[in-house]
This record gives C-alpha cells, structure tokens and sequence, in this order.
C-alpha cells in the first residue's frame, strides 16, 4: 500500500464528510488474509468506528496484508496505522528480538487493546491415516506465506519438534485464502495455523472436504509454554471438531490491536472510547470477540506499554471497568 493510494482513501472516505463540516484522521488497519479471522475482525473495528464518526470525525479502513509479522513492520514503515497481530509478536518486536532484531525504532510500539483468543490449529482430513505429529513423516504440510503469523508458528513447532523439510514429502507456503483446494485434492495433508475460532473459512473445510482439528503434541504444547507467558494450554471445544471423538488439546494466545507513539493522543483516545463505551454492539460483530469484557480490553494479553490515548481513555472510566 503506498502513501499515495492511502491519500485517495483518505479523500474518498474522509473529505466527503468535511463537505458537511467533517474532517478527521483516516487509520489504515493491517488485517491478514482474508479468508482468516483478523480480516472479519478488523472489518468489525472499523465498521464500529465509522458508524460513530459525524461525532468524532475518524474514519477506518481495514486491508488485506501478508499477516501478524507483515503488520508490524508496515506500522514501523508508515504504511499502516494500526495492526493486529500476536501478542507474543507485539512483545518480540517491541524488545527487538528473534525475527525483529535490527528493526528500527521498535521502542514506538504500542497496544490499543486486546481482542481475542486464538488456538493453534492443526488440521488433517478424517481417514487419510494422521492422528497425531508421528505421523506427520512423508506428508506434505502447508507452513504458510512468509510474513504470516502461521509461518512464524509453524517455525517455532519446527523448532522444537526438531523437523526440517526433508522428513515432509512437500513443504507448501499458501496463505490461509489459498490452502482451501490443495487440502481437499489432498495435495495438502497438513495444516498449521493459530486462528480464531469459529472461522467459515475452517467451517467449510470440516463440511466439504471433512477436516478435523487433532492433539497438538505435548512436546509442542510444552516447548511453546516455555516461550513465554503469551501461550498457555487450552482445547478446541467439540462443537467445533465434530469429526475429532476425541480431546483436541492445544495452544491458546491473544490477538491485539497495535500501533505505535507516533500516533496523536486525541484520536487514539477517541478509538478506545468508542469500543468501551459500545462494547456491547463490538463483541456481538463477530463470534471472536463475546468473551470481551470492558476489564480484559486492556488487560489480557498487554505485553507492551497501552499508547497514551488509551490511557487517557481509561483515567476517565477508572472504576467502571469489568
């Protein structure tokens, strides 16, 4: 997305209200594909947004980017203004470290607020002969596109399982959006994705091509765990994994909105009012997002410092937060 692009946004969403005494600020919103889950959920935010802006003169746009790790960068860049991404990534690339280091100014990020859960996924089709990571030799598996927060995950899980490419018959890099036919052809056995739950895109795998969600290995579970405190154990529920007879153990973490300091305090303060004060009309937009409460908005999953307009949202509804 170039800055000239995002001034003709600008001036499609934003001056046409300035004709009626309207103008403000336009936020760029880095999503992911947009057969995930950030996508409906930053389409959410942003709709959420826009439905209160004769009053408070900002406008929202969400786009489809690379991902969690794409997202970050182009917030670094300018290209974006806000992001959602990984918490564990938020707080790697805030110290600099693994994948971020060397990036530039990365002491300016900021949260805005927390906004779900998402469970690390590992799909297989019923009856192709996989139920758990022994089998995985000589099968093929998607790790996702290069700046996606699946190929940060599936890089981590190879890490610690001790893989590399030459145990998988194919190692395939589809984005979320592209994986969908090569799975149910079955030139895809495998797929890895931490994403939230419920997902049409995962729905309509379990009903057309049988998907199901199995175990993640304890020895996953444990080597993710010792990360840090961003994941932490949790199951696919069974309404969701019907073909699964089991328990689907696996990994949880939190999906956050970021930015960073260079964004003005009034607008970011004015961003957070409008979720806490419809809180309820945000958390029914998308079934991501019921378990919000006005206390976990800015609680769970804060692994870098809440941008001084958030802050200053708070200091005015300190007390009333639960």
């Amino acid at each position: 997305m170039t800055k000239l692009i995002r001034i003709s946004l600008f001036t499609l969403l934003v001056c046409g209200g300035a004709a009626q005494g309207h103008a403000g600020k336009f936020f760029a919103l880095g999503t992911a594909s947009s057969k995930g889950t950030y996508f409906p959920v930053g389409r959410a935010f942003c709709q959420q947004i826009n439905k209160y802006s004769d009053a408070h003169r900002l406008r929202c746009l969400e786009y489809v980017t690379g991902g969690s790790v794409y997202n970050i960068h182009a917030l670094m860049t300018e290209e974006l203004d806000l992001a959602i991404t990984r918490s564990d990534l938020s707080y790697y690339a805030f110290k600099g470290r693994g994948r971020f280091k060397g990036l530039e100014n990365h002491k300016q990020l900021r949260t805005v607020l927390n906004l779900y859960t998402q469970p690390l996924l590992v799909t297989v089709k019923t009856g192709n002969g996989i139920s758990n990571f022994s089998d995985f030799k000589g099968r093929s598996i998607n790790i996702g596109n290069k700046g996606s927060g699946k190929r940060d995950i599936a890089q981590k899980i190879f890490s610690i399982m001790n893989w590399n490419n030459r145990i998988f018959s194919a190692v395939t890099e589809y984005s979320t959006s592209q994986q969908g036919t090569p799975f149910c052809q079955e030139d895809v056995d495998i797929l890895i994705e931490s994403i939230g739950l419920p997902n049409k895109f995962y729905t309509g795998l379990i009903k057309t091509c049988g998907a199901m969600f199995i175990a993640v290995s304890p020895q996953v579970i444990s080597g993710l765990k010792k990360l840090g405190p961003f994941f932490f154990e949790t199951e696919i529920p069974k309404a969701l994994n019907p073909a699964n007879k089991g328990v689907a153990k696996t990994v949880g973490i939190k999906v956050v909105l970021i930015t960073t300091i260079r964004q003005p305090v009034e607008p970011i303060k004015t961003l957070a009012n409008v979720i806490i004060y419809n809180l309820d009309e945000f958390r029914n937009s998308h079934p991501s997002l019921k378990g919000l409460s006005k206390r976990s908005l800015f609680s769970e999953g804060i692994n870098i410092p809440l941008h001084p307009g958030v802050t200053a949202a708070l200091s005015e509804v300190k007390g009333k937060l639960r």
